[in-house]
């Protein structure tokens, strides 16, 4: 009497076997993610990063080496840059570019120079 189900419970499933997988339905499952609209908006964003990766890596090739020029090392803020270029104060020419939040993303700039005379002596006598 003890192993006889009562007639409002539900049939017992066998616990002994796991269920099998279902192949077709986890396809679907994820087919259905990857081609849902926040998988689309994933992809077109990836894009466009890869798109201007590459714009800014043809730019730096093409790009004018600045790093031998007066004033244009690292230390140039490019606020700086940018008023010189755009006022054409002392003969600049116009950048023919947006600017970017560094001059250094396409232009290859140098450290600062670092002249004799700037330079104070180690000893603290000079001509030894």
């Amino acid at each position: 009497m003890i192993d006889e189900p009562r007639p409002d419970e539900p049939p017992r499933a066998d616990t002994s076997e796991p269920a099998p997988f279902d192949k077709e339905a986890a396809r679907r499952r994820y087919r259905k993610t990857m081609r849902g609209p926040f998988m689309r908006w994933m992809y077109i964003l990836l894009a466009i990063v890869m798109l201007a990766a590459w714009g800014l890596g043809i730019a730096s090739v093409f790009a004018r080496d600045v790093e031998r020029l007066a004033d244009h090392d690292l230390t140039v803020p490019p606020s700086r840059c940018v008023t010189c270029h755009t006022q054409r104060t002392d003969n600049a020419p116009a950048i023919p570019h947006l600017v970017l939040p560094s001059c250094g993303f396409c232009h290859r700039q140098g450290p600062p120079v670092r002249t004799t005379s700037s330079v104070a002596p180690a000893s603290g006598v000079a001509g030894r």
